[in-house]
């Protein structure tokens, strides 16, 4: 019995000694800490054509350019150096006399922040997706137009209130094509309801994934835009060419008979942060051929001794 009653203490003491252990090795890991930030914020230019800034981006009355201001809706996604995300922040609605700045302020929630340490700044959502585009320019402005920016912390208070670096998030990752599609006459093509435009270029470095720090994830492929519902001829769309130089494009569509068209354009070059305008004359696609050169005809007849 005495043998039982000694077995029973020492399991017990076991079990004790376990449970003490478990708690010391639960106050060894380091919970994440919430700190709150305000950041000042600043955009560059959507330039080429049209000089405009931009930010949550807006067309202007004649649709001719790029415009904006920050909106309170907007959304930046914060990332440590690792790009593990930590949080999401919006602008306060501070006003500012020029619409490309704001003050962006939230919470982040994670370990050892220090001063010096980097932060990655995403607009306007936290993946980096050029698929599933509508042809529309409000799904562009709230979904496809991205940039990004690094903020490095100068300061942490006693309240956990975090101050850095302004948010300079430059140009745009991307050019803002608007492709305005037309027959051979110059009428307006007829898009069919839920109408397909697919884009493909020569090079194969059309981008429709990126990692979230900006390097591809996915391309070579088409880039598909499908209007929903009633479409009109118009398609406005954010395109992405990882290639450094001119590239040839084609875009191919069917019209509301289910007729194939298709355009060609070689040596061009898109800029990122641009917005560019293009009338297109699409052609029917048996009416398309493939050029060669012809061969040069030397005149007269040589002889070789």
């Amino acid at each position: 019995m005495k043998k039982i009653l000694l077995s029973i203490s020492a399991v017990t003491a076991m079990i004790a000694m376990t449970a003490t252990f478990s708690a010391c090795s639960s106050d060894d890991e380091q919970q994440p800490t919430t700190f709150h930030l305000s950041i000042n914020a600043s955009r560059g230019d959507y330039g080429g054509e049209d000089n405009s800034s931009t930010r949550a981006i807006a067309l202007s009355n004649d649709k001719d350019k790029i415009i904006t201001s920050w909106i309170t809706t907007d959304n930046v996604a914060v990332f440590n150096k690792d790009w593990t995300k930590i949080g999401t922040l919006h602008p306060d609605g501070t006003p500012f006399a020029e619409s490309w700045k704001t003050k962006l302020t939230g919470d982040i929630s994670t370990t050892n922040l220090k001063v010096s340490d980097e932060l990655n700044f995403l607009y306007p959502r936290d993946t980096w997706d050029y698929t599933g585009q509508d042809g529309t320019f409000e799904k562009i402005s709230s979904t496809y137009d991205y940039a990004t920016a690094k903020v490095y912390v100068t300061d942490i208070d006693d309240n956990n209130k975090v101050y850095g670096t302004t948010a300079a998030f430059g140009d745009a990752q991307q050019t803002i094509v608007r492709f305005t599609l037309l027959k051979s006459d110059g009428t307006a093509f007829s898009v069919p309801n839920n109408g397909e435009l697919r884009i493909t270029t020569a090079k194969n470095e059309l981008v429709t994934k990126c990692n979230l720090d900006g390097t591809a994830k996915e391309k070579g492929g088409a880039l598909v835009i499908k209007k929903t519902g009633a479409s009109d001829n118009v398609f406005y769309v954010a395109i992405r060419n990882d290639f450094d130089g001119a590239d040839q494009y084609t875009l191919t569509i069917k019209d509301d008979a289910g007729k194939l068209y298709t355009y060609t354009k070689p040596d061009l070059t898109l800029q990122r942060g641009h917005y560019k305008k293009v009338k297109i004359k699409m052609r029917f696609y048996d009416d398309t051929w493939t050029e060669r050169n012809e061969y040069v005809n030397e005149s007269g007849e040589e002889t070789w001794e």
